[in-house]
């Protein structure tokens, strides 16, 4: 998600109809996007050999001294290969969820750190720094601290979920939070992840803006 489509969630956060500040203060109301999840790896992976190709070729058409006969082999291949991705399309939306995410408050984000911290509670050592020779607390990595706070990000971001035939589920438990990171592929993990990251950056844009909005009406 680029800069520009973080710019757009915003914009489309605010319009008449959508904003108030009343579910700003009551952590809803902000904005929200949605990313397309595709279970099945080997179709996905299919996917992005295909967008590989059509992009392999495409810069061979832009090489100058292409002759015609060349350009020629080269549109028949890029014929085929969409062809080739019209059908995985296909097969493709028989393993598309939807995920509908939703932005949270950083007071929200701060507020279930501190409930992992408090199930798994910071612990520190002492270790000497390289360069002053001192020693200093540092603190311990805990994998299932950092397991625990993830799994509450995604039950608070996650607000639906489509499955490929249209049946809906409002939001997701912790449980399922759990269940989804343990089962889904390692693409799909990646890509709700990072889209949540997002949403994090676009909340943050976006209050910054109401504040804007806000001080300068009143």
């Amino acid at each position: 998600m680029s800069d520009e489509e973080i710019i757009e969630i915003v914009e489309k956060a605010k319009k008449p109809g959508t904003f108030k500040i009343v579910d700003v203060v009551k952590n809803r109301g902000y904005p929200k996007d949605q990313v397309d999840v595709f279970l099945d790896e080997s179709v996905a992976f299919q996917a992005a050999e295909i967008n590989e190709a059509i992009n392999s070729i495409a810069q061979e058409m832009d090489k100058s001294g292409v002759d015609k006969k060349t350009l020629n082999d080269l549109l028949k291949r890029r014929e085929d290969i969409l062809d080739a991705r019209e059908k995985l399309l296909e097969e493709m939306g028989e393993s598309k969820y939807v995920f509908h995410l939703t932005g949270i408050s950083e007071g929200k984000r701060q507020d279930l750190f501190d409930q992992a911290v408090k199930k798994y509670p910071i612990k520190t050592v002492n270790k000497m720094n390289q360069v002053t020779g001192e020693l200093e607390d540092k603190e311990v990595e805990n994998i299932d601290r950092d397991r625990y706070f993830t799994s509450l990000l995604w039950e608070a971001g996650i607000s639906k979920i489509v499955s490929p035939d249209g049946d809906e589920q409002d939001g997701i438990t912790f449980e399922d939070a759990e269940e989804l990171r343990r089962m889904l592929p390692l693409a799909s993990l990646t890509t709700i992840t990072e889209a949540l990251e997002k949403m994090r950056a676009a909340t943050a844009l976006f209050m910054m803006s109401v504040n804007e909005d806000f001080l300068a009406k009143s």
